[in-house]
């Protein structure tokens, strides 16, 4: 049986969290967790900067530091998260939920990925990937979900400031 709950979370933040020139803005963090047991005002366009070895390697220092197993990088996961991020700017969204009603399981088992845990973060307004996860850790669901000890794998995606992490298990 798959169930699955939803956070989302509002945060304003500073520049220096944001990583942007813009003094004060808004950045939107999300969480979303399935497991087997809003529109916004666009934010201006952040430099691709995810490198997915190093983003692996800065994910699975966090996880470690709490004593967390690693993950490793799954490429269905990463092009669910890239699918997920790429439509949210293409239609000026953040949500979990896509426009057309699809959940994060619903989007994974579309790629092929078929499920007994999976878990989504989502951000917008972060131009690096240590910001974002910062900010991630720095709230009690995104935290949760990296700090998840069922993920054993992990799908990355940035675009633009848009950011889309899954954590998964088959």
């Amino acid at each position: 049986m798959r169930t699955w709950s939803l956070l989302a979370l509002p945060l304003l933040s500073a520049c220096a969290a944001a990583g942007v020139a813009n003094p004060v803005q808004t950045t939107v963090l999300g969480t979303s967790a399935v497991s087997d047991s809003a529109n916004i005002a666009p934010l201006p366009a952040a430099p691709d900067n995810l490198g997915h070895e190093s983003f692996g390697i800065l994910l699975n220092d966090t996880r470690g530091g709490f004593d967390v197993l690693p993950v490793t990088e799954n490429d269905l996961l990463n092009e669910a998260a890239t699918l997920h991020a790429q439509d949210m700017v293409e239609n000026d969204y953040l949500s979990h939920t896509s426009l057309d009603g699809r959940t994060v399981g619903d989007r994974v088992l579309e790629v092929g990925y078929n499920y007994s845990f999976v878990a989504e973060n989502i951000a917008q307004g972060f131009s690096d990937q240590d910001t974002v996860v910062d900010a991630w850790m720095g709230s009690p669901g995104h935290r949760n979900n990296i700090l998840d000890p069922r993920a054993v794998e992990f799908g990355i995606a940035q675009e633009d400031s848009t950011w889309v992490l899954l954590l998964g298990a088959q």
